[in-house]
């Protein structure tokens, strides 16, 4: 699964609470909306009608509903079809109209409030709030307020609010996605710096510090250029000090070579040159796996083994065993030293061909394997029982070939210098080798 950026998943969160509280803020505002406006026509209707029945002056004097009658009349001067709001409607028992802009009394109990549209009761369509009282001795009061308030603001104080949250999240989003680009291009500049030393430049440094007040990922870029930086004088000076210690102990070991010639002495002679060629063997693993990248570039792995094939030709001729090669993808091309891995392949080669019989074959292998390419040498000889390299590297140095057990020693560091990986496997007959190279090359 691939990994998420932080500051992307803090981004996709803002988006989803964005949304969420734009849709709880919508449905919040709906129902308070619903709630206040409802609330302030109940207490309008109510009030209105206790005015209308509460006329103590006129009271014993004119009976009720020419009171109420009187009031209607005057409440509907100028909007008889209720279109402006206010709704009226007196009827007797039988719910037949005396007065009011409304048609027909709805059928619901009496001192109740019921909400209906203006078509129900014979009037403009609309929702509007009805309360119905009753009044004696057998007559029925419905008076009730239009809603436009509440549609009003549903059709415009909510839509309005959901766009203002989603248009802060957005902003909020951008924000995120703003800082998400800053922090993913200072994440590529310090990998850039990574990648450069991983290739032999050690002098790769990240020098971006952002103005202002320092934060973070700044004093971490400040920290690792600390760091290369010491990491390259190290180096730098292991470096010069194996070229002098190599210079002095081979001009030593020469001196004292010679010296041994001219008294005679051929066999201490061999070994003074068996001792030279161990010290370049270990200056030579030190160097490789002190110093990274060695200016590693593109190369084509089967350019090497034909390099190596023509190497060891005419050997292979004189000690009668046939050098073949297996090559099965079109192009092998990784990020490496062509000098390393070279040394590498020949001393595989230089290995199998110790080991094989007269009249056998050592196989030369290049494929494709997933995401790695396996380089493989592979001799037909009576093989090993135990293929560690340690075991291996030890054998080397007990069999009377002159060698010192650092052949796969060689080739295991320049794989682990390559972030390749070196297998040894029994071959049934025979022995393999294997160097696994990554597919992927870094611009």
């Amino acid at each position: 699964m691939r990994a998420r950026n932080p500051i992307v998943v803090a981004l996709l969160i803002n988006i989803l609470v964005t949304l969420l509280v734009a849709l709880i803020a919508g449905v919040t505002a709906y129902s308070a909306i619903n709630i206040a406006v409802e609330r302030s026509v109940k207490e309008d209707v109510s009030r209105d009608i206790a005015v209308m029945l509460e006329r103590a002056p006129e009271r014993g004097i004119i009976p009720d509903i020419t009171i109420l009658m009187k009031n209607i009349d005057i409440r509907l001067s100028g909007d008889e079809s209720g279109e402006n709001g206010a709704v009226y409607l007196l009827a007797n028992s039988n719910g037949e109209k005396i007065i009011g802009n409304a048609e027909r009394m709805p059928n619901h109990p009496s001192d109740s409030w019921i909400e209906l549209d203006g078509v129900d009761i014979g009037i403009a369509p609309g929702p509007l709030l009805l309360h119905r009282v009753h009044i004696e001795p057998d007559f029925a009061l419905a008076v009730g307020r239009r809603l436009s308030a509440r549609e009003s603001l549903n059709h415009w104080f909510v839509p309005v609010m959901i766009v203002a949250v989603i248009f802060l999240g957005l902003c909020s989003s951008l924000l995120l996605g703003s800082l998400n680009h800053r922090f993913r291009s200072r994440i590529r500049r310090i990998n850039s710096v990574f990648h450069r030393v991983e290739e032999g430049d050690l002098s790769a440094r990240i020098l971006s510090t952002p103005a202002g007040q320092p934060d973070d990922l700044s004093r971490l870029s400040v920290n690792i250029d600390k760091a290369l930086a010491e990491v390259e004088r190290l180096l730098r000076g292991l470096e010069s000090y194996s070229q002098v210690a190599a210079h002095e102990l081979n001009h030593a070991i020469s001196n004292l070579r010679n010296r041994i010639v001219a008294a005679g002495n051929t066999e201490i002679a061999a070994e003074a040159d068996r001792l030279i060629e161990l010290v370049t063997h270990i200056l030579e693993l030190a160097k490789i796996e002190a110093t990274p990248g060695f200016a590693m570039k593109p190369l084509n792995l089967e350019n090497i083994v034909q390099s190596a094939i023509t190497l060891y030709a005419e050997a292979f001729e004189a000690s009668g065993v046939t050098l073949k090669q297996e090559i099965s993808c079109e192009t092998a091309e990784i990020l490496g030293s062509k000098p390393l891995i070279e040394s590498a392949l020949v001393n595989l080669v230089s290995n199998a061909l110790k080991h094989a019989p007269s009249g056998s074959t050592v196989l030369i292998s290049l494929k494709r394997d997933g995401e790695r390419f396996s380089l493989s040498v592979r001799d037909y000889g009576s093989g090993v029982e135990d293929t560690t390299l340690d075991v291996l590297a030890a054998l080397g140095r007990r069999q009377n070939s002159g060698g010192h057990g650092f052949g796969l020693r060689h080739v295991e560091a320049v794989a682990i210098r390559h972030g390749a990986k070196l297998s040894l496997e029994k071959a049934e007959p025979g022995l393999r080798a294997t160097l696994h190279f990554n597919t992927t090359i870094r611009s």
